[in-house]
């Protein structure tokens, strides 16, 4: 259920470019990106400046002319800021990005240090048809009333993983047309949700993830709940939505803020809710590790 209320004058933060997931409710998609072959630097390779950095991405171009990188390592997209002597680049281009290697974290991250860019490759734009639905996903626009979007990462033996946990319950405070607008959104406890279909990291023991907005985030609460002791209520109850926030005990545990991001450390057999505030509101996301 949503309550728009108007309110007294509030600074409204101007919404950044979102990567849309859901339409309605709560819904989650995963990406995965390959993580480097064996004999490959996972890090970018240091040039004759201890300072500088190379690495090589794909240009991709949105529908309203920005440009976006994919490296081409970790497959992870990322807004360059390019240099004044940038060349004229064009989908499909692969590219030798020269910088500080330093990644603000966001998603796509953005990369502010870039130094220089030369063409490697011209390529064509089928090249990047593959990337077709990231593009499609960054150019359609956050409606100004729903809260942040988050994207989770981690890292296996075998890939970098991105998932997109359920947004659930959220306040949110927006301008539009002139107007401050409050939208509350009702939505399940997070242990009201059934375990299957819900977005899964896969791991083999304690893994540190990175949870990333498209608004950055100023606090944290963190709660773990065991998918054991849901199923366990569940199965007393006849079901998780007859499940009552006091039937599992969660735990509270440690998460670390920075540049507008959290870092947490998962293992098998929780479920995580992350209760994120932001200047404009808080809002609650959700996820579960196998």
């Amino acid at each position: 259920m949503r309550i728009r209320t108007a309110l007294t004058a509030v600074t409204a933060v101007t919404a950044a470019l979102a990567l849309v997931l859901l339409a309605t409710g709560c819904k989650a998609q995963t990406q995965e990106a390959p993580a480097a072959d064996a004999g490959q630097d996972e890090a970018p390779a240091a040039t004759e400046s201890a300072d500088e950095f190379t690495s090589t991405a794909m240009v991709v171009t949105l529908s309203d002319g920005q440009v976006l990188f994919v490296d081409q390592e970790t497959e992870t997209p990322y807004y360059p800021t390019l240099p004044e002597d940038a060349p004229e680049l064009a989908t499909g281009n692969v590219v030798r990005v020269t910088g500080n290697g330093i990644m603000l974290e966001s998603y796509p991250g953005q990369y502010p240090g870039i130094t220089k860019v030369e063409v490697v490759e011209e390529g064509a734009p089928e090249d990047a048809e593959k990337y077709a639905d990231l593009v499609s996903q960054l150019d359609a626009s956050r409606d100004p009333a729903d809260p942040p979007y988050a994207t989770v990462e981690y890292r296996t033996a075998d890939a970098i993983v991105s998932l997109f946990p359920l947004t659930c319950s959220s306040t949110w405070t927006f301008e539009q047309d002139g107007e401050t607008q409050t939208v509350t959104t009702d939505a399940p406890h997070p242990i009201q949700y059934e375990a299957e279909g819900m977005p899964e990291a896969t791991v083999d023991g304690p893994t540190e993830v990175t949870a990333s907005f498209d608004e950055p985030a100023v606090y944290v609460d963190v709660t773990r709940y065991l998918e054991a002791d849901i199923s366990e209520a569940a199965a007393a109850t006849g079901s998780v939505h007859e499940l009552s926030a006091s039937d599992v005990i969660g735990e509270t545990i440690d998460a670390q803020l920075a540049d507008g991001g959290v870092t947490l450390t998962v293992e098998p057999g929780y479920r995580y809710a992350l209760e994120v505030s932001f200047e404009q509101g808080i809002a609650m996301y959700v996820f579960t590790v196998a």
